[in-house]
């Protein structure tokens, strides 16, 4: 028996799983062991315990784990209801500038992540932009202070942020239906909305679940963004995890944070996954 095709098959997948293996696989389990440690006198002590997890009871983390989740579903709401006819429009209806239109897309992730954020920072101020219109055209009398440093900047700058990486995989999805099935649609009596609801909105589920897990993840690990805009008023686990590991180097409990974030983004991947399937036309 011939095993050569066999051993360059094994060969050829031998990069990527040892790729996968250091820098997942081996990490992840890091972070599992770490999860069941504790950090004693300062010091990291191998002895097993379900401390850290006990800890995540508490209603400080639990409160600001569910603001979080909160946080990320909204950006992600928010980012599919803009972005959703964003993508259609380019990918359907869009011809002669399309091009361009992705360009200028894409063209914000050229831009440093926190640059953008200081940018909303000028915007939402207190001697920001926006209060200095809302001033100017007389629609306020002094300065509207929970643009900045609220929930509210938080969504929207990350709304910004990530709405691209939902737009490109949706548009790759709508950009490859098959034109057909639309004419077959209008033959049939259907109209703008019933084709819309029946053909459309089925076959771009894959794009909705993919562009919709790309941004709900980096919401739900962000902390740069929530601790320049959010300030204490809006401190997100991000934020948590980031002073375990970078100020109280209680790495235990920031491992035990992070695989608690996991879960929940396997959880919300989950659920994108199964109604994100392509549905069949009606």
């Amino acid at each position: 028996m011939d095993r050569r095709p066999l051993l360059s098959a094994l060969s050829f997948l031998a990069l990527p799983n040892a790729w996968l293996f250091a820098f997942f696989v081996l990490p992840m389990a890091t972070m599992v062991l770490y999860s069941f440690w504790q950090v004693i006198d300062y010091e990291i002590v191998a002895d097993f315990t379900f401390r850290n997890y006990q800890r995540l009871t508490q209603n400080l983390y639990v409160t600001v784990f569910w603001r979080t989740v909160k946080i990320s579903i909204y950006v992600t709401a928010l980012s599919l209801l803009i972005g959703y006819p964003v993508a259609y429009y380019l990918a359907r209806r869009v011809k002669r500038f399309r091009l361009t239109m992705l360009m200028l897309i894409i063209l914000p992730l050229w831009t440093s992540y926190l640059v953008r954020t200081y940018a909303w920072m000028l915007l939402l101020g207190t001697n920001g932009v926006i209060n200095k219109a809302l001033l100017a055209v007389g629609i306020v009398d002094e300065p509207v202070s929970w643009l900045l440093y609220s929930d509210f900047a938080v969504t929207v700058a990350l709304v910004h942020i990530y709405m691209p990486f939902l737009i490109l995989p949706l548009y790759a999805v709508m950009e490859k239906l098959d034109g057909s099935l639309f004419e077959a649609a209008r033959d049939l009596g259907g109209g703008r909305l019933r084709t819309f609801l029946y053909v459309t909105l089925p076959l771009s589920l894959p794009g909705v679940a993919t562009g919709c897990i790309f941004v709900f993840i980096p919401s739900m690990g962000s902390f740069v963004t929530p601790e320049l805009l959010g300030g204490t008023r809006s401190i997100l686990i991000g934020s948590i995890i980031a002073q375990q590991f970078g100020v109280t180097y209680d790495y235990p409990f920031g491992s035990a944070l992070a695989l608690a974030v996991m879960a929940a983004i396997l959880a919300f991947a989950a659920v994108a996954l199964r109604y994100g399937r392509p549905r069949g036309v009606r």
